[in-house]
Order: C-alpha cells, then structure tokens, then sequence
C-alpha cells in the first residue's frame, strides 16, 4: 500500500506488482478469508488441506523470485529451497500445531493459536525489516567516537 498511495517505497520489478490496486484487494479478500478459516476448526482443517499445495508453491517463487537478483544461487535451487522452507513450515501447522490445538481443546484453542501465529508472523515481518535498520544504527554507534 505504501508503494501504490505514497512515495515512501519504490518497488522494483517484479515485486511492483503487488501495490497495483487489483493485488491489494485480492490480497485483502485472501487476508478475510484466511483469517475466518484460521478460527474454525473444521474449516481450518480443510483450508490447510487445500493449501498444502498452493502455500509450498507460493512460498518457493517468492523465494526464487527475491534471491535472483541478489545472489548466484541457481534458480532450480532457490525454488527448492523456497518450497521447502515454506513446506516444512505448512507441515508443521497442519499436521502438528493445529491437529494437537484442535484435539486438546475440543476446537476452543484455535482462535487463541491462530492469534499466536499472526503475532509471531508480524513480529518476524518486523524484525526482518527492522534487522538491516538496527545493524546500521550499531554501526554508526560503534564508529562515531572515532570521528
């Protein structure tokens, strides 16, 4: 949204076309829908089952996509890299943390798990943003009683 409404962030190709506004609000029907299938539980089961394909898939072009230009690492590599990070990480959900969450708590911990998995996601979305932003402060901390 910052990319589309302001002139903070410039993206380049091919990350430009998620602030076009047709992406933001597909984006946004697919935030609605995941969000309400995440707090059911018989409806989270069958949207991790029907994922189990498209997050793996997604989550290995995006990392194809973002190590291309940054890197020498083949592409064939990154995209199997990509699927299996995002892979291991959709296993764990469907077949670990939710099934248990479900099972323990007759479906009643679903809304609380599902809350604890947004926070951690915005808080690893933050911390890599702000990770390059903390490294720099250090370094100007460190290197400015030398001058």
């Amino acid at each position: 949204m910052l990319g589309q409404y302001t002139d903070l962030i410039f993206l380049n190709q091919p990350w430009d076309a998620i602030s076009h506004p047709a992406t933001l609000i597909s984006l946004t029907v697919l935030i609605l829908i995941e969000t309400f299938a995440d707090n059911a539980p018989l409806i989270n089961h069958v949207n991790d089952a029907v994922q189990t394909f498209t997050r793996p898939t997604a989550g290995a072009i995006v990392f194809a996509a973002s190590t291309d230009a940054a890197s020498d690492l083949h592409p064939a590599l990154a995209l199997v890299t990509g699927l299996l990070v995002s892979g291991a990480v959709h296993t764990a959900k469907s077949t670990v943390v939710r099934p248990a969450a479900t099972a323990a708590t007759g479906g009643l911990g679903n809304t609380p798990v599902a809350m604890a998995e947004d926070a951690v996601a915005v808080s690893v979305s933050i911390a890599a943003i702000a990770a390059p932003l903390l490294g720099i402060l250090l370094l100007i901390m460190f290197f400015a009683p030398v001058f």
